[in-house]
């Protein structure tokens, strides 16, 4: 006798992980200024569509007057958050272009 079920992503992947409650610094690749950067859970409404849950990844960084600026990056959330995910949050964060 056969018996089919049907999975999630949760159960075809490892464990799902929690975004980092700290900030993480890195070093920005192109200009080597540090950056600190941290995650937020939200939603977000685009015109005319529904609230999205996604993950803000705020970047902090200082330019050449000395002045805080800051980058934020929205990402759909994903049906399962791997540490993977996160890792790649965290690379484009520091691949992305900064005002300086």
């Amino acid at each position: 006798m056969f018996e089919a079920h049907s999975f999630t992503s949760q159960d075809l992947f490892a464990e799902t992980v929690a975004l980092p409650v700290k900030r993480i610094t890195r070093t920005h690749a192109e200009t080597l200024r540090p950056l600190s950067i941290w995650f937020v859970e939200g939603k977000r409404k685009e015109r005319g569509k529904t609230v999205e849950q996604g993950i803000f990844v705020y970047s902090e960084y200082r330019d050449d007057r000395g002045n805080n600026c800051f980058n934020c990056q929205y990402h759909p959330y994903p049906d399962c958050l791997q540490q993977v995910d996160i890792d790649r949050f965290i690379e484009k964060a520091i691949n992305q272009p900064l005002a300086l």
